[in-house]
């Protein structure tokens, strides 16, 4: 039988690593894992035999496959049928390749969660078909979620997959959503950036475009749809209150929890090019609603996404892609610069087109720390360094939390003694110094709490990391995987053994 993975989570398993922490080994038993990718394995043993820390290697092994072992709740596989373009027009959702994908411990799919933790695998999917088809059938359902509730975050397991659900969390919302497929409807910009992270990475992984069909290409032109109506501004030129496509109101005593205004949002101005957002990607409201790390986000898709769907005959889709994209990278540099008295020229985080602008950093993705790591700016941009200087300091950004054992970018989402090691994994990926890079690794292995995983918070006044938020947190783990690929082939000096310090690690020449 099968352990509940969150119990599992909690205590350290056998047999430990040979490093001065002795990290256990936390990875399910392998009958119990949610679904096997070769190439993953194989990825596993030749990249821990290389890596020097015993300690460091045991969090790969641990951190690297976890979405994989843990979180793939319900993979159905395509049956019968030629799917995609350029039959576009005959698809049956039925016998589509269908994957629903948890966070940890909660039984509900994000869509950003869920994109960002299978980001790790995207460069493996042409190696292993298996994990290909799982890819292409998180595509599939997320592209169906979003035609069912594109203002929505997180949904239930479909009815078919027979996964136990969870109550769904019913607030006044518009427009109403169907509770049936919803787990919680925050309209939140970076989730439908997230979903064409998800899509843009697998074309560019796989050179592959038959996830576009009809019910993506639906998805899709209800993106364009919601990003049109959310960058309508509170009031028209003469002053009139215009109409309001989303609002939110939630029964609480959390203020990050619901919105002001009868549920509206605070006020943004009109002719900004922004597209507004009603809560942040770590599901807190937006202070002010033009949140430039999502308007960031959605920039850079888009710009992707317009590569196939001019290979795909999709132009009319195209042209109106290129004019948001336009509208926002012009937006964000007329509207989101701050001025700052101490760090010059930096990014704001959030706007509201009137000259308010919120000086700040949250730990959860899109941030502004990941901007070089989403594709907006190069990480040698001199608004970006300024920002990052600024955000990365306590003078700069308040929540940016240190401690006697632990430091990192938090958010009002946990409180202001715990740090996410989510964005330690950000700096380290956004960083060319090698001293930042070590220091920040290190205070990572050091802090898991002894249980060989990455967790959401760590308090920054424990030792060890041994009070922490949720023991499964498959997001962050996979992120662990995706930095220490990145170190592994831009800077391997710093953590293989002696004899393949100078071969950049890559993927594609195993």
């Amino acid at each position: 039988k099968c352990a509940d993975y969150l119990e599992y989570s909690k205590k350290p398993h056998p047999p430990l690593s040979e490093g001065d922490l002795q990290l256990p080994y936390m990875r399910p038993p392998e009958q119990c894992r949610t679904f096997k990718s070769e190439i993953v394995e194989k990825i596993i043993n030749d990249l821990t035999g290389k890596i020097e820390n015993p300690d460091l290697a045991r969090l790969v092994e641990n951190c690297l496959p976890n979405t994989l072992d843990t979180t793939i709740l319900w993979f159905e596989e395509e049956s019968g049928q030629k799917q995609g373009y350029p039959n576009t027009n005959s698809v049956d959702y039925t016998k589509l390749a269908k994957t629903f994908v948890v966070t940890g411990d909660i039984h509900a799919e994000w869509l950003r969660d869920a994109a960002r933790q299978l980001s790790v695998y995207q460069p493996m999917i042409k190696y292993d078909k298996n994990l290909q088809n799982l890819m292409k059938g998180a595509i599939n359902l997320q592209a169906w979620y979003i035609t069912k509730a594109p203002y929505c975050n997180a949904f239930q397991p479909p009815m078919e997959s027979n996964i136990k659900r969870k109550p769904s969390a019913i607030d006044y919302v518009t427009p109403r959503p169907s509770w049936k497929h919803v787990f919680e409807c925050k309209w939140e910009l970076d989730s439908l950036a997230s979903f064409l992270t998800l899509s843009n990475e697998y074309y560019e992984n796989s050179g592959d475009l038959s996830f576009i069909n009809d019910i993506w290409l639906d998805a899709f032109e209800m993106i364009l749809t919601v990003l049109r109506r959310q960058s309508s501004p509170t009031y028209d030129k003469n002053g009139g209150v215009l109409p309001y496509y989303y609002t939110f109101q939630r029964d609480t005593k959390i203020g990050s929890e619901t919105l002001p205004l009868a549920g509206t949002g605070n006020p943004v101005n009109l002719d900004t090019g922004l597209i507004r957002s009603s809560f942040r990607p770590s599901d807190d409201a937006c202070i002010l609603q033009f949140f430039i790390p999502a308007n960031a986000h959605m920039c850079v898709e888009l710009k992707r996404a317009i590569k196939y769907l001019k290979k795909t005959n999709q132009n009319n889709l195209s042209t109106i892609a290129e004019n948001f994209i336009e509208a926002i990278y012009k937006g964000i540099y007329e509207h989101g610069i701050i001025d700052h008295p101490t760090f010059g020229k930096i990014f704001a985080y959030e706007v509201d087109g009137y000259g308010g602008k919120i000086s700040m950093d949250d730990a959860n993705l899109p941030s502004l720390l990941s901007l070089p790591d989403l594709g907006f700016v190069s990480a040698t941009d001199e608004i970006y360094q300024n920002t990052r200087k600024a955000i990365l300091s306590k003078s700069g950004n308040p929540y940016y939390l240190t401690g006697k054992y632990f430091k990192g970018i938090g958010g009002p989402h946990i409180g202001i003694t715990y740090a996410w090691p989510m964005s330690l994994l950000i700096a380290i990926r956004t960083s060319d110094d090698d001293k930042e890079i070590l220091d920040t690794l290190n205070l990572l292995i050091e802090s898991t709490g002894g249980l060989g995983l990455m967790h959401e918070s760590v308090n920054v006044n424990f030792p060890q990391g041994l009070s922490y938020t949720r023991p499964w947190f498959a997001w962050c783990n996979s992120e662990f995987g995706k930095t220490i690929l990145d170190l592994a082939k831009r800077k391997p000096h710093l953590i293989f053994k002696d004899e393949f310090k100078n071969l950049s690690y890559d993927v594609e020449n195993l």
